[in-house]
């Protein structure tokens, strides 16, 4: 194990940023939608996104087991370092969308660590999660202008944003009942 968290707090931190990021597109979607739509080519955002993945990626090689090429963590977590600022210098397009993309990733990661020894049946919803969070963060990295074009789809109309956005609320709410009272 990597991480050392458990299921019930993974759960109810993952519940919160899902409910609270989707809160506000479903309340004021007429206010949010012009801010959804520059997302994935917001290149700030993508500088803060990209290096917090690297800097995650770079300490994860300085911690974990790397069984027969331990003796070269040093040297990977360099590259890693150096590879993430390039990225962010050479690829300047859809860099949000790639940086999330890596984080969900990483992110994925924690939840299947904490999901692993877990003995309730009810830890499937969050492994579920994890596995769609790494099919995502495959697309965002490898064809980010989909996640511009659904953003543009979602945020047609403020109606469909706001009826787009309350099943993430209700989701992170019942991630939230699940790490309350369900999960150990």
């Amino acid at each position: 194990m990597t991480y050392f968290v458990s299921l019930k707090i993974v759960t109810i931190i993952v519940g919160l940023l899902i409910s609270l990021g989707h809160l506000p597109l479903a309340l004021a979607p007429e206010r949010f939608g012009a801010l959804m739509r520059t997302l994935p080519r917001n290149y700030p955002l993508g500088v803060v996104l990209m290096l917090s993945a690297t800097l995650w990626f770079v300490t994860l090689t300085g911690v974990m087991d790397l069984g027969e090429i331990s003796s070269a963590r040093v040297q990977l977590m360099a590259v890693w370092a150096v590879a993430g600022v390039l990225v962010v210098i050479f690829v300047p397009g859809f860099l949000a969308a790639r940086g999330l993309g890596c984080l969900l990733l990483l992110g994925a990661a924690v939840v299947l660590d904490a999901a692993f020894l877990v003995t309730t049946p009810w830890r499937f919803v969050m492994t579920i999660l994890a596995y769609y969070w790494v099919i995502g963060g495959m697309v965002l990295v490898y064809s980010p202008h989909l996640w511009r074009d659904g953003i543009n789809y979602v945020t047609k109309t403020p109606e469909r944003l706001r009826w787009s956005s309350w099943p993430g609320v209700a989701f992170g709410a019942v991630l939230i009942a699940l790490g309350l009272f369900v999960y150990p």
